[in-house]
């Protein structure tokens, strides 16, 4: 619209000038020296245009000619800024394909004309991360991605953390991490790195004040974030027996993640032997029995039984009231038997322990009716039941066509088609 109206008001000018031209075309006279030329004005006018004209397309050429060099410069640097794009996805997609060397080299062909030579350098060092022996360049490869103008340092240093840890040098990560997690206490990959680190030089207290920011931040996936939860707390119990502070032990319980407490088995049968090291052996008792009623467990079962302490006819008669839901539980009639030979009832313990092992033959049960054969004096069975429980420990199962063998045909099996039969104690 504004073209159109620019053009009519140009036309509607041009022709007042050339109707007012014709009617007085003028005079113009220009004197120089004993010459004078005399023209109209018109003509005058037209060549003051043309002569304008001549003279701004020289001032232009002069200037596009001075301008050559340097617009050529920028036209290169722009052809090796695209070949520098190109090469940096080629090296990417060669670091996604393990391709170390070849990405290696690829990222640092045309660093220095990229328009962002950190990535390159970052990316090229940790292609050499992969490689055998080349420490040095990794590392050179990271001072350059340092000292580039797109630098970010958080970046960088988290990288150089990264590859510390892969090289197990955990002490040389912790400083910078530490400070990095100082700056920027909410950043993800600081936290994450920074927990693995603590991981690696097994500083349990500091990732446990570590932990509710990395499960704020969603640092981890909820899997890994449990398994480093278990982990630091079962090593904490242990630091807590160590320090001889049932206190401390108690306050660590109540500090761990009510999930932890609820539902992880390890950790409950860890807090409750530690509390029988501290002799608070009622306490372990109700723990793992309230945590059995709120959720059958097999491995809460057999913790209950190894707790090795306090009334056992109290706790075989809890036992024994699982039985009515559990009876084919191997676990529990393992858990009955060693509680029925710390109450010295030994028929019962016998009849527990070879009913666990015609469920599933496991070490364990071998050992306990092992040991309480030798009690009775039957040492004869009590020594193929600790045969048969070692070849099962050392991953050497007796099999017949592919089912576990009970005791009586393990211990047949033992001895060799050519050997007697000997009664099994079971």
């Amino acid at each position: 619209m504004r073209l159109l109206i620019g053009i009519i008001v140009t036309l509607f000018v041009s022709v007042w000038m050339a109707l007012s031209l014709r009617q007085d075309p003028g005079y113009a006279m220009l004197s120089i020296g004993q010459w004078t030329i005399e023209t109209s004005l018109t003509f005058f006018v037209i060549f003051l245009a043309f002569m304008f004209g001549v003279f701004y397309a020289g001032v232009r050429l002069a200037i596009r000619l001075w301008e050559t060099p340097g617009q050529t410069l920028r036209a290169n640097r722009r052809r090796l800024q695209r070949k520098a794009r190109r090469l940096f996805n080629l090296g990417v997609r060669q670091l996604a394909a393990g391709q170390w060397a070849a990405a290696e080299k690829t990222l640092i062909k045309s660093a220095e004309y990229s328009e962002h030579p950190a990535s390159h350098y970052l990316n090229a060092a940790r292609a050499a991360h992969h490689l055998s022996e080349v420490a040095w360049r990794r590392d050179l490869h990271l001072r350059k991605a340092e000292d580039a103008p797109d630098a970010d340092q958080l970046t960088i240093q988290l990288a150089r953390a990264e590859f510390l840890l892969d090289d197990h040098q955990a002490i040389q990560a912790r400083p910078i991490l530490e400070s990095l997690h100082t700056l920027n206490p909410r950043h993800p990959g600081v936290l994450l790195w920074l927990a693995r680190t603590y991981q690696q030089l097994q500083t349990w207290e500091p990732l446990q004040q570590l932990l509710p920011e990395l499960q704020k931040q969603k640092a981890l996936g909820p899997e890994p974030l449990a398994a480093l939860q278990k982990q630091t707390y079962l090593a904490l119990v242990e630091i807590a027996v160590a320090s001889g502070s049932l206190d401390k032990l108690r306050a660590l319980w109540r500090q761990a993640p009510t999930t932890l407490r609820e539902e992880d088995e390890e950790l409950l049968v860890a807090y409750a032997t530690a509390l029988c090291d501290f002799q608070a052996i009622d306490d372990a008792e109700a723990l793992l029995r309230e945590a059995i009623d709120r959720r059958w467990s097999s491995k809460l079962v057999v913790g209950y039984g190894m707790l090795g302490r306090g009334n056992a006819a109290a706790q075989l008669a809890v036992a024994e009231g699982w039985l009515a839901k559990h009876g084919d539980d191997a676990y529990l009639l393992l858990t009955l038997g060693r509680l029925a030979k710390r109450c010295q009832q030994d028929a019962k313990a016998r009849d527990y322990l070879e009913r666990s092992i015609q469920l599933m033959p496991m070490p364990d049960a071998y050992q306990e009716l092992g040991e309480l054969l030798v009690s009775l004096h039957e040492l004869t069975y009590a020594s193929q039941c600790f045969h048969t429980g070692l070849r099962l420990l050392v991953g050497k199962p007796l099999e017949k066509q592919g089912a576990m063998l009970p005791a009586a045909e393990s211990v047949q099996k033992l001895e060799g088609p050519d050997q007697p039969a000997v009664p099994a104690p079971i």
